[in-house]
């Protein structure tokens, strides 16, 4: 991966690195005559239907998004990243250990701009299209998205990292995309140490609580349906931990998704919002 900016904090023995979306974009418009300014209650989805049911992410709970391969997991990560830290302004931290940062920033650029980032790094963008998307890159560039990619972390490199995400950086809200492969193989695999994985999750979910920040763990399924899924087809353990539960579900690869929240502390029992997933641009938005 390209370089990572390091900061230093005084009197601190551990100081690692974040891949931010700022970084990414300002290597991106290098020699492209763009110009980037360098100086420049709960947590909302930016999903209306889906903020009136739970009135966002909470402090200190653990929420826990799975879906099928293929489904728009990812894709519904982003759009929550772009909602929660270029709209509201909030500070996110990312553990993405299925995914380099760049690679995360820049499907998120293409999805904002609408073009590749390879047409946008050659500066072959039209003359009449310039402003807006200098704009659009303008704004993602102010976004306080940071990332951490390494592939495995120990339980104790992942909580020093988490706090500090919140106490140097000030993190609003943290999400982890690849629940599986977050913590070390040896200790947390999950094929070949199932038993492990409750132990784990009970981790995420205290340093949620000790550090008064959602957690969002973004999973797949724990087994692949061709029919709406449901509690039945998550981890059974999974329920008994996270305080809130998504469940990410598109009929036939339509352009219709059902986000369907399987637990949350304001439902008695699982509900359904709809949202519409442009799959041209790799976004869900509200319809």
């Amino acid at each position: 991966m390209g370089e990572k900016m390091n900061i230093n904090f005084a009197g601190s023995q551990d100081n690692f690195e974040f891949t931010t979306l700022k970084e990414v974009i300002t290597r991106l418009l290098q020699n492209t005559g763009y110009v980037v300014d360098a100086d420049a209650t709960g947590i909302a989805t930016g999903f209306d239907k889906v903020d009136s049911v739970t009135r966002g992410f909470q402090s200190g709970e653990l929420s826990v998004v799975a879906s099928k391969p293929g489904i728009g997991k990812t894709a519904f990560l982003l759009s929550l990243l772009f909602n929660i830290a270029s709209k509201s302004g909030k500070t996110v931290g990312v553990f993405s250990p299925e995914r380099s940062a760049v690679k995360m920033f820049h499907r998120m650029i293409e999805s904002e701009t609408h073009q590749s980032v390879q047409k946008i790094k050659s500066g072959a963008i039209k003359d009449s299209e310039k402003d807006a998307i200098n704009t659009i890159l303008y704004t993602l560039s102010k976004s306080e998205i940071y990332v951490d990619d390494t592939h495995y972390l120990s339980k104790d490199d992942f909580h020093k990292r988490c706090k500090q995400l919140k106490n140097k950086y000030g993190a609003d809200i943290i999400f982890i995309d690849g629940f599986e492969l977050l913590s070390q193989k040896e200790v947390f695999d999950y094929h070949e140490n199932t038993e492990k994985q409750p132990c784990v999750l009970h981790d995420i979910k205290a340093i949620a609580e000790e550090l008064k920040i959602p957690i969002v763990i973004f999973s797949h399924l724990a087994n692949t349906v061709n029919h709406t899924p449901s509690m039945d087809n998550v981890y059974d353990f999974i329920p008994h931990i996270a305080d809130a539960v998504y469940l990410i579900h598109r009929q036939n690869m339509s352009d219709t998704a059902d986000i369907i929240i399987a637990k949350h502390p304001n439902i008695k029992e699982s509900l359904t919002v709809s949202l519409k997933f442009i799959e041209s641009i790799d976004k869900f938005v509200d319809f």
